[in-house]
């Protein structure tokens, strides 16, 4: 009879690496992932000593709730490190399991800006001064109006790439987005024709692969440098930050897109009915559900349309009966 051979577990970074090949091979992209994953192997190895078990303590330790951070970004995070570990444990590697936390409800209300207050953004954005390190002032009057003309996240804008320019269709490439999904946004000529005087003046020595709006050396922006950015424009244009968890949000440009598009479509006299896939399409939605909050969002702030959509959709404001009592 034969002696069974017990092979040893890989090294957490190796067993990573493998974890992550086979994740990447499934179609997945696991870049953040590997980011928040690797800051897990640095916290376990800067143990004392390191845990060569993944212990209870040891992982608790780790998935406890930082300073400053939020619940959502909590779970995302020992929901990537349970993927993980429930890998290792295959693999043979002694590891405890933690249990997600109990999905709290957001009770973010979303920001929509009026038309005066966006175009105070914006004009805002064109009288940033200009430096001789950064290209601040190039860049953000020409961002910002993408963001609050085509309704992008702001990833998405970050991602851009000159070849990405449809200069004679007026239109924008998103690729893999949000959901791995990629889609083609139509703009306006008026924002075209600021997007071909930007390119026109400041990136005649760009390739084709560049980002649209890189730093002057080339790198990407990141999301944080356009936030910061933007809580220094509405501070300027005195619209009061109500504090973390309240916004207004730099995300808060895309819902007034989207608000502020359905107001435009109801104006037309275009039938609600037709409009929410159209808008659920342009925005990269994964599904109409997603958009349909918009026009309760939308009826708040403009209550003609409430009028317009009973007569075409009396579903999504569904009739409520009061029985009387004695």
């Amino acid at each position: 009879m034969e002696t069974p051979i017990h092979m040893t577990p890989l090294s957490l970074k190796d067993s990573l690496n493998d974890f992550l090949v086979q994740k990447r091979a499934l179609g997945y992209k696991y870049n953040a992932q590997e980011y928040t994953l690797s800051k897990f192997i640095d916290f376990i190895d800067g143990r004392k000593p390191p845990d060569k078990r993944l212990s209870k303590d040891a992982v608790l330790e780790y998935c406890g709730r930082r300073a400053s951070e939020t619940p959502k970004t909590q779970a995302n995070r020992i929901s990537d490190l349970r993927q993980f570990i429930t890998y290792l444990n295959v693999s043979g590697y002694e590891a405890y399991l933690p249990q997600l936390p109990r999905r709290q409800k957001s009770g973010y209300l979303p920001y929509v800006f009026t038309h005066v207050e966006m175009s105070s953004i914006i004009a805002a954005a064109d009288s940033l001064k200009k430096h001789s390190r950064y290209n601040c002032a190039e860049v953000y009057p020409v961002l910002f109006r993408v963001l609050y003309g085509c309704g992008l996240r702001v990833s998405e804008a970050m991602n851009l790439r000159i070849c990405d320019v449809g200069l004679k269709d007026c239109t924008l490439i998103i690729r893999d987005s949000k959901f791995d999904k990629s889609r083609l946004v139509v703009m306006d000529g008026s924002l075209m024709s600021v997007i071909t005087s930007f390119l026109n003046e400041h990136c005649k020595l760009s390739s084709e692969n560049d980002y649209l709006f890189k730093h002057r050396d080339g790198s990407r922006r990141s999301n944080r440098a356009v936030y910061d950015c933007f809580r220094e424009l509405i501070w300027k244009c005195g619209i009061p930050f109500r504090g973390r968890g309240f916004g207004p949000r730099l995300h808060d440009v895309r819902h007034t897109f989207c608000c502020h598009s359905l107001k435009k479509m109801s104006d037309a006299g275009i039938d609600m009915y037709c409009a929410l896939p159209v808008l659920s399409a342009y925005v990269g939605h994964s599904d109409i559900t997603a958009t349909e909050k918009y026009l309760r969002l939308t009826e708040e702030f403009y209550p003609d349309v409430r009028r317009k959509v009973q007569l075409t959709m009396p579903q999504v404001y569904p009739e409520v009966y009061i029985h009387e009592t004695n």
